[in-house]
């Protein structure tokens, strides 16, 4: 009698058992699909960023930002390239004022080594030690 009551028992709650898993699988699966489509947007924003399209990014062809310096929290001093002739530029929050139109150009500062570079050299360190 008690082993009959036993496999009742084992009946009756294993179909919950089977849907545990399944719901945990289908969990799972949601999980990846929603990683993937993250990784797909990233993927997308880089390369529409490591190729510069003028159009995509917001900015006009001929007017490039050469070199700008926060003076506070939202105000900054920024050198404009305008067809190639250089203006200094005071940015508020409120406005955007001509400070100076540049008689010598200044030459664009060069940029540091690439995140890619850096975190690959990051890497191998990791991978000597």
């Amino acid at each position: 009698m008690a082993h009959l009551r036993l496999t009742i028992l084992g009946l009756l709650f294993t179909p919950s058992a089977f849907a545990a898993t399944s719901n945990g699988q289908n969990l799972a699966t949601t999980f990846v699909a929603l990683l993937v489509v993250i990784g797909v947007i990233f993927g997308l924003a880089w390369v529409l960023k490591r190729m510069q399209v003028p159009s995509l990014m917001g900015a006009k062809s001929g007017l490039k930002v050469v070199s700008q310096i926060p003076l506070g929290q939202k105000e900054r001093v920024v050198v404009l390239d305008v067809n190639g002739e250089q203006v200094l530029v005071g940015v508020t929050p409120h406005q955007i004022t001509l400070l100076k139109t540049l008689d010598t150009p200044i030459a664009a500062p060069e940029q540091g080594p690439s995140f890619s570079s850096q975190l690959n050299q990051i890497l191998r360190k990791n991978d000597a030690s």
